[in-house]
């Protein structure tokens, strides 16, 4: 794909905080016709920029109020314990995101949970593959701010 223009930044900007802008508003903000602005789009979902579009869910007004971080450091048999616990992540509503990370463990999750139980039963299921340490989330101070382009 051809290096980002000011005008991608602006529709990428544009799209992060407002999906559901229509093309004839998002062509009027970066001063392009409704057409230019559609082929800018596409070129951009299409060279893999643009993932997707999906509705944000409120976790909370879901039920889920509980939010935490579970580190896992694997057992011996590293590669093995990390499958292994990556089926058990797929498979719990509770585990929104799984990362392989380097450094202190070998896997962050994020989980929204229903309570406290529904954390402790993850974690217990997870501790068989190696060691966890949770954090609890307190407060967000920054949720989702747009990627910079």
């Amino acid at each position: 794909m051809r290096e980002l223009d000011e005008v991608d930044r602006a529709i990428l900007t544009i799209l992060q905080t407002e999906g559901r802008v229509s093309f004839r508003e998002l062509a009027r903000r970066v001063h392009l016709s409704p057409a230019a602005a559609t082929a800018r789009v596409h070129a951009l979902e299409e060279a893999g920029v643009i993932r997707g579009y999906r509705a944000e869910l409120d976790p909370a007004r879901l039920g889920r109020t509980v939010r935490a971080f579970v580190r896992l450091t694997a057992s011996a048999a590293t590669t093995r314990s990390i499958s292994l616990a990556e089926e058990i992540a797929r498979h719990h509503p509770a585990v929104r995101e799984m990362h392989q990370v380097l450094g202190d463990c070998d896997v962050i999750l994020y989980v929204e949970a229903r309570d406290l139980r529904e954390l402790d039963a993850l974690v217990t299921d997870l501790g068989r593959y190696g060691s966890t340490s949770t954090t609890v989330v307190v407060d967000t101070i920054i949720d989702g701010e747009p990627l910079v382009p």
